[in-house]
């Protein structure tokens, strides 16, 4: 079971097809999951989210199941031996791998690459028939929640959202941003927020501070670059930082489906990131919806500066939320899962692909099971049936679902080692 992270040359090296094959190069992506594995439930059992798209649903004598999506999946199978019978499971992964679940019925993978798919399901012939669909747990974020805020004057030139860690290559935003001043006579306005509480950085993360340090030429000349923010909360406060922005930028190259592109994207603001950004797990798909951003063709900071400026030169030609909900959000995301699941295209009354939003049934059968629109129950007007954490000592939802249609749990649940054993 894969337990370490991917080898660092992942983050700083695009050309590993040169070393590689592409064989190798997958075996290699699959070394690290982002799912929490039974043996580590200890740890992160309250961290185990469960989020539903779609929940159970019984009307005029028909019962259609609902879909979950967790990191946790086989944990949470564990602890509910007959939730398949509410539930159709989704895997997913927080990482570029795809997931190891054994009880998931579908695994998210990010990116929409056949090529990767048919070289799993050969490398592991026995979950060849998990149905592979190309979303992640981003896709499911809610675009009236993350929305521009009102009145905002685009005073932030460039806005970055990463840790301080090696995988992000925050080193060369700031050796483009000196390249930028050098080449356009411009020093811009830059913000990155690292989520890092009060500056309480740790010893990997000032070793990061440092080093864009070094590269400015101090620590008072990287004042001068960029301001650094710690934790900014979600929602509104978030939202204003990037409605602010003129630009949002990504240096890394090898990274899961990059939450920030999302809300970038939803909060107007049009994105760059590298062209081989996670370009082994996207193969031919798109980092983000046509008309929201651009692509630095290298990885350089000659390249990323010249795309900068590009991008700040046009920026009335990029329609970032708009271009975003034509393919995503939430509604979309729904459609996606309802439209490759076999399941409910052959269960679901009144089925039409892409459609589920005119669906009468769904919409009738929502309000009798949970006084809910589907469209209320979709946007979380009851976040308490909608996104929730489950682990052993927490398991009102599953309880209020099993008690609502009959189902009684006659397996034992698992012992649940204690830290340390």
């Amino acid at each position: 079971m894969p337990r370490g992270w991917c080898p660092e040359y992942f983050y700083t090296n695009p050309h590993l097809e040169e070393e590689k094959s592409i064989e190798e190069i997958y075996r290699e992506i699959q070394m690290y999951s982002g799912e929490f594995f039974i043996d580590d439930i200890p740890k992160y059992r309250e961290l185990t989210d469960f989020m539903i798209p779609l929940p159970p649903l019984l009307y005029e004598g028909k019962f259609i199941k609902g879909m979950f999506l967790s990191e946790g999946v086989d944990y949470i199978h564990a602890l509910f031996p007959r939730i398949n019978e509410l539930f159709i499971s989704m895997a997913y992964t927080m990482w570029s791998s795809l997931p190891y679940s054994e009880a998931a019925e579908v695994y998210l993978s990010c990116y929409n690459n056949p090529q990767r798919e048919a070289w799993f399901k050969k490398e592991y012939p026995h979950k060849a028939d998990k149905i592979f669909i190309p979303l992640q747990d981003a896709d499911f974020t809610n675009e009236y929640v993350v929305a521009p805020t009102f009145g905002q004057q685009k005073d932030i030139d460039i806005l970055a959202i990463a840790r301080f860690c090696n995988v992000k290559n925050l080193p060369m935003l700031i050796k483009t941003l000196i390249l930028y001043e050098q080449k356009y006579g411009e020093r811009l306005k830059t913000t990155i927020i690292t989520g890092i509480r009060d500056k309480q950085y740790n010893e990997d993360e000032l070793k990061i501070l440092h080093e864009l340090e070094e590269i400015a030429g101090g620590e008072e000349e990287l004042k001068k670059y960029v301001n650094i923010e710690g934790f900014v909360p979600y929602g509104m406060p978030l939202n204003t930082f990037y409605t602010r922005s003129k630009l949002f930028v990504l240096t890394s190259i090898y990274e899961g489906k990059n939450r920030a592109i999302n809300e970038a994207n939803l909060c107007n603001t049009p994105v760059v990131v590298f062209n081989d950004l996670s370009k082994y797990t996207r193969g031919n798909d798109k980092a983000f919806a046509d008309g929201a951003g651009l692509y630095a063709p290298e990885f350089t900071p000659e390249s990323l500066c010249d795309t900068i400026h590009e991008a700040l030169t046009n920026l009335d030609k990029f329609t970032p939320r708009r271009s975003y909900l034509r393919e995503n959000g939430r509604l979309n995301f729904l459609n996606k899962c309802i439209d490759s699941i076999p399941y409910y295209r052959e269960n679901l009354p009144e089925y039409v692909p892409g459609r589920i939003q005119d669906n009468l049934w769904l919409d009738l059968a929502m309000q009798a099971n949970y006084q809910l629109s589907f469209n209320q129950f979709l946007y979380g007007a009851n976040p308490a049936i909608h996104h929730t954490k489950l682990h052993e000592k927490k398991t009102d939802i599953m309880d209020f679902f099993n008690a609502r249609f009959m189902i009684k749990e006659g397996a034992k649940r698992i012992p649940i080692r204690k830290e340390g054993t």
